[in-house]
């Protein structure tokens, strides 16, 4: 488990930071373990333990965002506007329950604590201002906070500009956006422990680019809204109550010809535009109780998505529907959870909890045809095509466990071992995508009957902290029965269906107080990826990487050094749809440094990739125009300095 706190946390950890990460994907990549792919400045998808996408759970202050993109573009990580949060945590693998069903990668959680900033009566907030050498024009913060004995109101705005960046070749790649955010969040605190608080937020991009994709994205806006309620009720059974419930509301629209040249046939420009939804209304009610030497965290939680999607040819006015890719994709999820955590004794813990998780599936346009004069571009006529069936209401009922052993030794040191089985329903895309093409080969279809995936899991640690040094190391091994692949069918179209998988990897982690002041900290993760079915790697593993970093704290001032680093990557699969070839190692310096000026002013600054070097990440994505992946580089030298006023 790693915790970071990029708002307001402690100094010395806040200076070991990205500068200026575009979004939360790209700063998660810090975390050991956490990995990432590139498309384009902004969309950056995080991947832990090998898994991506809906295989990790991903709340953003207690929400859940599905992007709009059937690409990808806009993963949910991406609409975490990095320091309007308190506090990132990053829960590798399965250790809780708690968060929904699968998340058999992992559990990331973007917290706020607005309550914990307006302890302080009054106005109090901060402003910045940062901007870099080779991606971030500008970036602008305000976070103020007004609080009083029974309430407060938060409001916070930032306006960001990208340009394109370049590689370490001196080589543009398109990867410029422009961000706008805003929100309020109102509190009302009757009494010390009892918690009324709404948050509204809005989040808007434009002219985003991405060379990693046939289109790019004029205009993509999400709108968030969420009610908490937090107490600590007198009853004698019940220790705290949480009860959430949410709405986000993604439009996302994407084209091949405002923000680029499109592509020519017979020399006419083939003009196409999609337009996206993606509704998520949700909630959660958790409680805790203490029994005895236990303590057990129990309750329930919903989600429902709705996403629908629209490709239309612009050559025709007006414009003609082609043909729904996403077919009003409806997926709700049910669950209920327990899990408790029982002290044997002074030193040994058994953690061990339950979750069921009952699943409706259905796409309500999958017999509509936008166009009547194509009737072959129904989803259905698709479905039948590659699977033989068509897309009924699905039902899943999914059971998940968790059996977590603890003990405490001498000189801060805990072991541990813990045994899990989680279950991942597939997504709307894995399901229900429809983009049909007269060629088979620009075809990516969904199975509406593909089986969800099981995870049965075990891994085993030790924990030391305290004195000079602290160390963190994971073995990890992962059985999976019906891993959802993304492959060909045999006349090249893109598909799913359901294999047999294995994954297993090592996280290992250290920090040495080398003397007062001065820290020393080496990571290494690394991850096995195969289909166990086929006896083949699984595409976009990512290869053996990690960092090694020296701290320098002084008063005042903070320096430090940092190596981030990966293997070649030669574990691929050629026969996959995502197969972009094999990954050459690479190695990149960056420095970083930070001054308090006095209690209001404090100043950040580094150079990431000194060295200018040009490298890319293994894991890559195609592209909904040719379905071809695209391995993205990553910037070369970039600079970059912020400032900000506490106040």
């Amino acid at each position: 488990m790693a915790l970071i706190n990029p708002a307001i946390g402690e100094p010395e950890e806040y200076a070991r930071t990205t500068g200026t990460p575009a979004d939360g994907g790209q700063f998660l990549r810090q975390v050991n373990g956490v990995n990432m792919s590139r498309f384009g400045g902004r969309g950056l998808e995080p991947i832990i333990r090998g898994q991506s996408q809906t295989q990790l759970n991903i709340l953003l202050d207690g929400a859940y965002v599905h992007g709009g993109c059937p690409n990808r573009m806009d993963p949910p990580s991406s609409w975490a506007a990095l320091e309007t949060y308190e506090k990132v945590e990053v829960i590798r693998g399965v250790q809780t329950l708690q968060y929904g069903g699968g998340g058999s990668g992992g559990t990331v959680l973007f917290e706020r604590d607005t309550r914990a900033l307006a302890e302080e009566e009054g106005l109090h907030g901060r402003v910045s201002a940062a901007a870099s050498t080779n991606d971030l024009t500008y970036d602008f913060l305000a976070d103020v906070v007004v609080s009083g004995e029974k309430g407060y109101v938060r409001f916070f705005t930032e306006l960001k500009e990208n340009d394109n960046y370049e590689d370490g070749d001196g080589n543009e790649v398109r990867s410029a956006f422009d961000h706008k955010q805003a929100g309020i969040v109102l509190g009302y605190t009757p009494t010390e422990h009892r918690l009324f608080e709404l948050t509204i937020e809005r989040n808007e991009f434009t002219d985003a680019l991405y060379p990693g994709s046939g289109m790019d994205s004029p205009e993509e806006s999400g709108t968030f809204y969420k009610l908490r309620y937090l107490d600590r009720p007198d009853i004698a059974w019940i220790d705290n109550i949480k009860a959430e419930v949410y709405l986000s509301e993604v439009d996302h629209l994407m084209d091949n010809f405002s923000l680029r040249e499109p592509p020519v046939m017979m020399g006419m420009p083939m003009l196409r535009e999609t337009d996206t939804t993606s509704d998520t209304t949700g909630g959660r009610l958790v409680l805790t109780s203490t029994l005895q030497n236990t303590s057990v965290t129990y309750g329930i939680d919903l989600q429902r998505n709705v996403r629908n999607a629209t490709l239309y040819n612009m050559n025709m006015t007006p414009p003609q529907e082609l043909f729904y890719l996403w077919p009003d994709a409806t997926i709700q999820q049910f669950g209920i959870f327990a899990e408790a955590t029982t002290r044997l004794d002074d030193r040994r813990r058994l953690v061990y909890g339950l979750r069921v998780d009952q699943v409706d599936a259905s796409a309500g346009l999958a017999d509509a045809t936008p166009n009547p004069a194509m009737p072959m571009y129904s989803a259905n006529m698709a479905y039948m095509t590659y699977y033989g069936t068509k897309a009924e209401d699905q039902t899943e009922t999914n059971v998940g466990g968790l059996l977590r052993y603890e003990i405490d030794l001498d000189y801060g040191v805990t072991l541990f071992t813990g045994l899990s089985r989680t279950v991942r329903t597939a997504d709307a895309t894995e399901r229900y995508m429809n983009k049909w093409s007269p060629n088979p080969a620009d075809r990516w279809i969904g199975n509406p009957d593909i089986d969800p995936e099981q995870h049965h899991q075990v891994d085993l640690g030790v924990l030391k902290q305290g004195g000079s040094h602290s160390l963190s190391a994971t073995l990890f091994y992962d059985d999976v029965s019906d891993y959802i692949l993304r492959d060909y069918a045999p006349d090249q179209a893109q598909i799913y269906r359901n294999i047999d998988a294995e994954l297993y990897g090592l996280e290992v982690e250290g920090t040495w107080r080398l003397r007062p002041g001065l820290d020393l900290t080496a990571a290494l993760a690394y991850v096995h990826a195969t289909n166990t079915t086929d006896d083949r790697p699984i595409a976009q593993t990512p290869p053996l990487g990690g960092k090694v970093q020296l701290d320098y704290y002084s008063g005042r001032w903070t320096h430090g050094a940092r190596v981030r680093f990966a293997d070649s990557q030669d574990r691929t699969d050629p026969e996959s749809p995502l197969y972009v070839g094999e990954t050459a190692g690479w190695g990149v310096f960056d420095f970083y440094g930070s001054y308090a000026m006095n209690e209001t002013f404090s100043l950040r600054w580094g150079i990431d990739n000194l060295f200018d070097k040009t490298y890319a990440e293994h894991a890559s994505r195609s592209n909904l125009m040719d379905l071809e992946a695209v391995r993205v580089n990553e910037p070369g030298r970039v600079a970059w300095l912020k400032l900000t006023a506490a106040f």
